[in-house]
């Protein structure tokens, strides 16, 4: 009687990713960082088409891996897909902008309790650094390097829990509140205060952290009040508009 066959042992190509797609991911990855870094310095602003052949030319990939990206970028709503239009950088709405700051304050504030007095003095130096980036930019006008630094600060908190998930999370979620920056507050106005950022690092620096929750809290809010406000359409005296001297 014959013996039943073993399956062959498994091989390490079989365990493990190949190189080759160790490496797709990689260039995955870093085309996806490249978008969404261009949203967040305002350089792709709410609406833009992505053509495909151009960004395949810019990062040199095939169409089939910019797609995936396109799909990774739409799951985390920084572009919509578009049936017959393709990928556009998303145009979030006000509702959506409701849903994006409560998702933030559960998260930031989360991180803020979580470090009670675990942020190191050297960590905390370098969000200080950050913060007089910050001020610098805006007080120089450098609009687009001011709201990078400024979602660069709640990054930078973030990353003092060292929670590299939470981290990822907030990115997306920054990456979006940048769109309804750059869609709702083109003026250029103070949304997300230096000086606020600075008020809730000193509080850190104190190991006061249930005052940091509460100023980011209050940060967070303050940030959304303005762009909803923004998101109303303007009064137009509309006799003025259509009246035409004779």
């Amino acid at each position: 009687m014959a013996r039943p066959r073993k399956n062959p042992p498994a091989t390490a190509s079989q365990d493990t990713p190949s190189e080759a797609s160790l490496n797709e991911l990689a260039e995955e990855n870093r085309v996806r960082h490249a978008i969404v870094e261009a949203v967040l310095s305002h350089r792709l602003p709410p609406g833009t088409r992505l053509v495909e052949t151009r960004l395949c030319e810019a990062f040199g990939v095939n169409r089939s891996l910019l797609r995936r990206v396109f799909v990774r970028l739409a799951g985390d709503k920084v572009i919509e897909l578009q049936h017959n239009k393709g990928a556009i950088i998303a145009q979030p709405g006000p509702e959506e902008m409701r849903q994006v700051f409560e998702a933030r304050q559960l998260i930031e504030n989360g991180i803020i309790r979580a470090l009670g007095k675990k942020a190191s003095p050297e960590s905390l130096a370098a969000v200080r650094k950050l913060v007089e980036q910050e001020h610098a930019a805006y007080s120089a006008g450098e609009w687009s390097k001011w709201v990078r630094l400024s979602g660069e600060y709640h990054l930078q908190v973030a990353r003092l829990l060292g929670n590299t998930e939470l981290e990822d999370i907030l990115r997306s979620l920054i990456a979006r509140t940048t769109l309804m920056i750059a869609l709702y507050d083109s003026l250029g106005h103070n949304v997300c205060s230096f000086d606020e950022h600075n008020d809730i690092l000193t509080a850190l620096e104190t190991g006061d952290s249930e005052r940091a929750c509460t100023l980011m809290s209050a940060h967070l809010h303050g940030a959304e009040v303005k762009l909803q406000r923004d998101t109303s359409a303007p009064e137009i005296d509309l006799v003025a508009l259509f009246t035409r001297p004779a």
